[in-house]
């Protein structure tokens, strides 16, 4: 059964689009090298909030990925962390 880690970031300066180029270039690729991976998103709202939801094929995969895919060196503090069961998906 698929699992989500399911990550939320407060970004300390607010949102800046340079924020982007950290996704494109660090995030979403070493999230996209841990195993079983199958897809995420990531999102932000006009303040300081962030959030990402990578979902893997499996609970011991998301749990794995959790402490790899802290946010990186100069990007925003994580608030919380965790990994939930996939119910559905379209």
């Amino acid at each position: 059964m698929a699992h989500a880690l399911v990550l939320k970031v407060k970004f300390a300066e607010g949102w800046d689009p340079d924020q982007v180029k950290m996704l494109e270039e660090i995030v979403v690729p070493l999230s996209k090298s841990q195993p079983g991976f199958k897809h995420g998103v990531w999102m932000h709202d006009d303040d300081s909030n962030g959030m990402g939801v990578i979902v893997f094929a499996s609970a011991a995969e998301a749990d794995a990925a959790k402490s790899a895919l802290n946010p990186p060196p100069g990007g925003p503090a994580l608030v919380s962390s965790s990994v939930l069961e996939v119910a559905a998906e379209a």
